[in-house]
Formats: C-alpha cells, structure tokens, sequence
C-alpha cells in the first residue's frame, strides 16, 4: 500500500496525463521556452547596434549623445532622438520656432580620433595611410643645432634680423609666421611680436614696433592674411629666418570659418543648410573664403617643380615648425625649445578674456556665435567632406605626428615639465594683468569713453588684438625670464 504525502500536491498534468505524456509535453515546453529566449535577445541585438558597436564600451553620456569608446582606441559619437531640441547645448533656435537636434559638443566641436585620422576605411586610417603620414612626418631639430650642421659659425639668433621687413619681400628674413584664418592665428601673431620684442630688449637691437606697427622687429606677417606664397616665403634665407605656423583640424577650422563670417559678422542665424553648403561648395577664389584643403593651399611653399613632392611634404619639410592649434601648450613649449627663448615669451593672454568678442579687423566688434552640428553634419564631415579634403587631413595628421616626433627628441619629460611651468606662468600672468590689460572689445556703451577705450587699447596691443597686455606681462614675469635667458645663453656654447 502507497501511502500518499498529504503535503505534496500533484502537479495538473500528472493529474490528468500519464508519465510517458507528461514528459514529452515539459520537454516541449522547454524547446518552445529556450527558442523565444533565443529570440529575443536577436531582436535587442539588433536593436543595440543602432548605438552601440561591437567591441566599444560608453566612456561618457553627454546629454542626448553617448561617447563610444572602441578596442581599437577610436571614438565616435552617436546621436540618440532628443526629447526636445533645446535640450542641446547652445542650440540656435530657427525663426519659425524649430529647433535643430544638435551635437552636444557644440562649442568647440569635439574632435575625435576618427576626426584625425586620414580620409579612409570610414575616418579610420589604412596602413598605407598610416605609413604616408610617417613617412611625410618628421622631428623638427633645435634651429641653432640645424644652421651648425650646415655653418659651425652660425649663432643662435642669426634669424633674429632688426630690419624693416614689410620691404624686404625678395628674400625674406627673421621670424617669419603665417596667419592661416580660424587657426588660432590672433593667438600665432601674438606670441611672434612678443618673441621678437623680448629679443630685441635682450640683444639691445632698435624696436620699429614702438610705433605700433603691424611688425616687430625681425618678424613677417600680414595682418590681413596671406598665403606663404604671397609673402614670397618660399624665396626666404634659411640661414637668416625661421618660419613657422599653425594648423587646426580641418572640420573645426571650416566651421568657426563659416559662423564667424557668415553668421557672427552679419549677426545672421546659421541653418543646416547653411552649413553643409560651406562643407560642400566652397569654390570661392577669394583667400578668406573656404575652399577644399585650405590649409594646404594657404600654407604651401611653392616649387619650381611642382611634382617634386606633395603640399604636405614641402611645408612639413620647408618650415622649421609648424604648430597644432588644439594642442597650443604642448605647441608653443616646444616653439620655445626649439628657438631657444625663454618660456615667458609665449605667454599671452587668451582670447577669452575679451568676452567672447573679436576685434581682429580693428574697426569693429564682433560677438562670436557658438557653433553647432547636426548629426547630418556630422555624417557628411566623417565621410564625403574628408574625402575632398584629403590633402589637409594628411597635412593635419603630418603636423600631429610631427610635433610627437619632436616632443620625443627634445625628451617627453622635459617637455610635459615644461608644459606644467608654461601652464603656471599664464595663471600668473593672468591673475596679475588680466584686470590692468585694456583688450578692443568689447567696447564700453557709453559713447563718451570709446575714444579713450581705444586708445588704452592701442597701447596695450602690439596691433588690433595681437598680444595685447604685453608690457604688464614683462613686469609681472621678469624674474622668471631672466633667470631663463641666463641658463639658455650660457648652455648654448657660442653665440
């Protein structure tokens, strides 16, 4: 007799199945139970993909955008709907009321390493454009080290020449620097008035820009912008000069060129459409007009044997620095390494602390508008717009692995050290003459302290915005300068 456990009740398909049923039913239930699971994790795969990559975990959410991280190192920014557009930092609202689904990387444009990386494989370099950029890229040496390689006379600032240069176009002479627009260059031109002002202080030479001339003493430069060839810079003495310039991410440099004319200036508001007509037709001839590989054509050394070698080649090549404008710190120490001048001469006060106002044109003031992108923007710069910009994302990702390359000869520690001073020296310089430097803009309201605005202005600027603040800076650093500029002349042997 079975005695039945008056605790355990049966299940309902024992109750009415017999054994041999019962489990084939519950193995069918299992089948059934595991194909849905199955199921459903394809369908959130697939749902997945629509943010997330294979391989990529969320370094950050900014806003309504996640920031991928992949095993590879790149990033890449994705876009999710927003809720509302105005949800979106610094999202410019349209005249009917709509507002556009903005990057939230709106201000600076956030470039990526799929932004840096050459025209290819979806943004990401192949290796034969890897190798094309090592190739084309190099270390640039100490100037004085070069000239002694060539002249064991020649002395560490034969580049130095206190001459009247604006004149001097056939064979140009000194420090020479080209102002390519939206490249940082208000910033470029600064720091080349105060190198050469502090020279001529310290090699006793006559100072023409007491005049408040648009030149100091043994520099070249437009102040309305001209390209290396039409400042004859290919014609110059290397022996008696040392050119350098800047360079900027070609994306960001053809965005702040279009809100700065075409919507700062004109006080007008950008469109998309707007936008992407400047990414894709810019043909206009004029030299402050976008036009594809800008930078290369601005910058370029001209030959007299075109096919001797690339754009990026000859200005790699033919300047003795060319500098990187979202790497300004690392930049302007290794500048100053390079020309052997104390750090205190790259010091100049950031734009910033004209309010968000640029005065480059010295007539006027100009409220900058902040940029923004879409994700239909963003999609056309990561493909069509660096396939017809190829040259200047060679010459950019050139100029990235050149100043890598040089940071490395010099001594990577030295450097970051001397990044870490250059980054103290500026918070002194601005906590002990930000409040005392008068910068054109923005101008005061009242009409009757305009005159006397501009002319504080005026003798605070070497010219229009270009390292204005410059003699409160003197002061406040010449400790530290002159202790410097003894331990550079005394370690350089003869000169």
């Amino acid at each position: 007799m079975v005695v039945k456990n008056p605790f355990k009740a049966e299940s309902g398909i024992r109750r009415f199945l017999s054994p041999t049923k019962a489990r084939r039913l519950s193995l069918c239930i299992i089948i059934a139970v595991a194909i849905g699971a199955i199921g459903l994790l394809f369908l959130d795969n697939k749902q997945g993909k629509k943010y997330l990559k294979p391989s990529t975990s969320i370094q950050k959410k900014s806003n309504d955008n996640i920031i991928l991280a992949s095993s590879n190192g790149t990033t890449d920014i994705q876009h999710r709907p927003s809720k509302q557009g105005g949800d979106a930092v610094g999202s410019n609202k349209e005249e009917d009321g709509e507002e556009p689904q903005l990057n939230a990387a709106v201000d600076e444009f956030e470039t990526t390493d799929t932004m840096k990386a050459s025209p290819s494989n979806n943004g990401n370099p192949t290796d034969d454009m890897s190798m094309e950029i090592e190739q084309k890229s190099r270390a640039y040496p100490i100037w004085i080290d070069k000239r002694r390689a060539v002249d064991n006379n020649s002395r560490p600032y034969d580049w130095f020449v206190s001459e009247d240069l604006p004149t001097n176009d056939k064979d140009p002479k000194g420090l020479l620097f080209v102002k390519v627009l939206k490249c940082s260059s208000s910033t470029g031109a600064g720091v080349t008035l105060r190198i050469q002002d502090g020279l001529s202080k310290r090699l006793n030479q006559p100072n023409p820009n007491k005049s408040q001339a648009a030149h100091a003493p043994g520099s070249c430069m437009s102040n309305q912008h001209a390209t290396a060839g039409e400042l004859r810079f290919h014609k110059r003495d290397p022996s008696q000069s040392f050119l350098w310039s800047i360079v900027r991410e070609p994306a960001q440099r053809t965005l702040s060129h279009y809100f700065y004319f075409d919507v700062s200036s004109r006080n007008d508001t950008a469109t998309e459409d707007g936008i992407m007509a400047v990414l894709k037709f810019p043909t206009h001839p004029r030299p402050w007009h976008p036009q594809h590989n800008y930078q290369s054509k601005y910058l370029d050394l001209p030959s007299q044997n075109e096919q001797s070698s690339s754009s990026t080649e000859r200005i790699i090549n033919g300047y003795d620095f060319v500098a990187v404008s979202d790497r300004m710190e690392e930049s302007l120490v290794v500048l100053a390494m390079l020309a052997q001048i104390p750090l205190t001469d790259v010091v100049v006060f950031s734009s910033k602390i004209a309010g968000g106002y640029d005065g480059g044109n010295g007539r006027s003031c100009v409220k900058l508008k902040k940029k923004w992108t879409t994700p239909k923007i963003d999609e056309y710069i990561h493909g069509d717009y660096q396939s017809a910009n190829k040259d200047d994302y060679l010459l950019y990702n050139a100029a990235q692995r050149s100043l890598d390359k040089t940071i490395d000869a010099l001594g990577r520690k030295r450097v970051e050290e001397n990044v870490e001073l250059l980054k103290s020296l500026q918070q002194q310089n601005d906590e002990q003459c930000a409040s005392k430097t008068t910068m054109p803009c923005p101008q005061p309201k009242d009409e009757s302290m305009k005159e006397e605005h501009k002319r504080l202005a005026k003798e605070s600027c070497y010219f229009v915005d270009f390292g204005c603040g410059h003699a409160c800076t003197d002061v406040a650093l010449s400790d530290y300068a002159e202790k410097e500029w003894t331990s550079i002349t005394s370690s350089q042997g003869h000169g």
